[in-house]
């Protein structure tokens, strides 16, 4: 006769464990969707997000820099887009700074007119050294994939190049920040300030290096690398010279105009 309500009792139990374990599993499904939905509105800070990465790969590049630093996708390619954006504000700043201040000297129509030219060419050389990083990168690609016999795609060049290109960058915000500060007057300051420029250019030629230098193909890697050195420097000059040759027979030319 006792038989029968232990069998109840157990069943009454049974029934409040299962109940028990799907209220727990509803809240923890529950707690899952509400984290899920949470981090669907705050995917611009996680971090796994492409911005975060590069800001990783950016900070690992200047303070332990190396050939095997991770970088998100076309890291490379957003680290010479910062060199290039950053490059056309320094030039930008630093012609109209420099024009402004001649201008301010003899403020007239006729001073504007002569220096405005003058601007433009001081600003479109800053296209010449955008255009030389980028040989640098191409030359040097080139040689690792040809001479070398190293088999790396472009865009994973890129992203180890970049590491390099990341530093330039940093030297180059350093001008810029010093140029809003420092007066064109002032020449040990100006001195500094292109010292500072030429180190973040002489970076182009540390990084050809690094990335060449563990290499071992079919050439030898010593004249390799200058290869990789030595025809970016003369496209830089060629181009360069070209550019020179243009700008002064364009402002001769215009000055010659405002003469007659």
């Amino acid at each position: 006769m006792t038989s029968q309500p232990d069998a109840s009792s157990a069943d009454n139990q049974q029934t409040f464990r299962d109940t028990h374990q799907n209220d727990q599993n509803n809240q923890s499904q529950s707690s899952e969707a509400q984290a899920d939905q949470s981090a669907a509105y705050n995917t611009k800070y996680a971090p796994n997000n492409g911005f975060n990465q590069f800001l990783s790969y950016f900070k690992d590049s200047l303070v332990n820099p190396h050939n095997a630093i991770a970088a998100p996708k076309y890291g490379g390619l957003m680290s010479i887009g910062v060199y290039a954006i950053i490059m056309l504000i320094i030039f930008n700043l630093g012609a109209k700074r420099m024009i402004d201040l001649f201008i301010a000297q003899s403020p007239n129509e006729f001073t504007v007119s002569v220096f405005a030219p003058i601007k433009t060419a001081i600003m479109q050389f800053s296209g010449i050294l955008i255009i030389s990083a980028l040989v640098y990168i191409l030359v040097a690609f080139t040689v690792r994939r040809t001479l070398l016999n190293d088999n790396i795609a472009f865009l994973d060049f890129t992203d180890m190049f970049g590491i390099y290109i990341n530093i330039s960058s940093i030297l180059l915000l350093l001008c810029l920040i010093l140029s809003l500060f420092v007066s064109l007057t002032s020449f040990t300051l100006m001195e500094t300030i292109a010292f500072i420029f030429a180190l973040s250019q002489l970076i182009l030629n540390y990084a050809t290096v690094m990335t060449l230098k563990d290499i071992t193909g079919r050439f030898n890697n010593f004249y390799a690398i200058l290869i990789a050195e030595i025809v970016p420097a003369i496209i830089s000059l060629w181009v360069t010279s070209v550019y020179l040759q243009s700008i002064y027979g364009n402002l001769i030319g215009w000055y010659n105009q405002i003469g007659e």
